[in-house]
């Protein structure tokens, strides 16, 4: 017997059709079966740059689903945080945009710097924030080219620079204890947050800038001088006005020590092994603002430009 033209067509475009109508079944069943998964969101927040992000409530936070499958967040939406970094102080600002444009034309969606202490306070009380040292200019350029912004201010950011980037000045009093909460060290430590802070302020998220979370100190578990030391730069910090999320970066046998209350705790690596991540389950296990994030592959390494 011969087929239709219309029972033809519909044979060949039967392949076609089926498909469109799978998932819909699938998801039946699964309702019916009580194993459907909440309906993943349409649009990428991971691809959403800070000029196009007008409305804003919620930062950058952590989150989990339930499934051991841990996430960063922003706006309460899934986000996937792939930065490197580019140190300001390093590239001559002529050639900012060009760096710039190329970590955001490899696909990045961050970048994250270091502010050095030691150039932006060069002797007692002399503040430099011009030129090459516009840490303003640079954070809304890269805004401008759609990266978001993680800031390193310390005051130590090790950084491979002479004392770690803290100034050499405070060498002139024999009394003074580095990276401690020494009265002559925090008396520094304080002047020159309050020239710093007040520029970040409004380039956080959440005042329309780019800025979504903001370091304490750096590797602060290698040298563990002063327990008392990183909740006080933590209060600093608040005090001042930062609002985004906080973290902490030690190498991975140091977590323990360099952390601090309240702070999201994180890891450097240059290679993952079977027990990378045991201290930090450690500190993550023990308070839930420690963050969630240890068992993810949203760890990254970052590459200066």
């Amino acid at each position: 017997p011969r087929l239709s033209w219309r029972r033809m067509v519909g044979v060949f475009f039967l392949p076609f059709i089926l498909p469109a109508f799978a998932p819909r079944f699938k998801h039946e069943e699964s309702l019916m079966l009580g194993t459907a998964h909440p309906p993943q969101p349409r649009f990428n927040w991971s691809h959403l740059t800070p000029l196009e992000l007008k409305n804003r409530s919620v930062g950058l936070g952590t989150a989990s689903t339930g499934r051991g499958k841990p996430h960063f967040t922003l706006e309460g939406h899934r986000f996937l945080i792939c930065g490197g970094s580019i140190h300001y102080f390093r590239v001559p600002r002529a050639y900012w945009r060009d760096r710039l444009l190329k970590l955001r034309a490899c696909g990045f969606n961050t970048v994250t710097t270091y502010v050095p202490w030691n150039l932006h306070e060069p002797e007692r009380g002399k503040f430099d924030f011009s030129g090459n040292l516009d840490l303003e200019a640079f954070v809304l350029m890269a805004a401008e080219i759609g990266l978001w912004v993680i800031l390193r201010p310390g005051p130590y950011i090790c950084s491979e620079m002479d004392l770690g980037g803290l100034p050499s000045w405070l060498l002139q009093d024999p009394r003074l204890l580095l990276r401690t909460t020494n009265k002559g060290f925090t008396e520094a430590v304080e002047k020159y947050f309050d020239h710093l802070i007040p520029r970040v302020i409004p380039l956080q998220y959440r005042q329309g800038g780019p800025v979504i979370a903001v370091q304490v100190e750096n590797e602060y578990g290698s040298f563990n001088k002063d327990k008392t030391y990183m909740p006080y730069l933590h209060k600093a910090l608040l005090r001042r006005g930062i609002v985004e999320l906080l973290l902490t970066s030690d190498g991975e046998k140091n977590v323990l020590s360099g952390h601090t209350k309240g702070v999201l705790a994180a890891i450097n690596l240059q290679k993952v092994q079977r027990n990378t991540f045991n201290q930090l389950h450690k500190v993550q296990g023990a308070s839930i603002d420690a963050g969630v994030l240890s068992d993810t592959s949203q760890a990254a390494t970052s590459s200066s430009l």
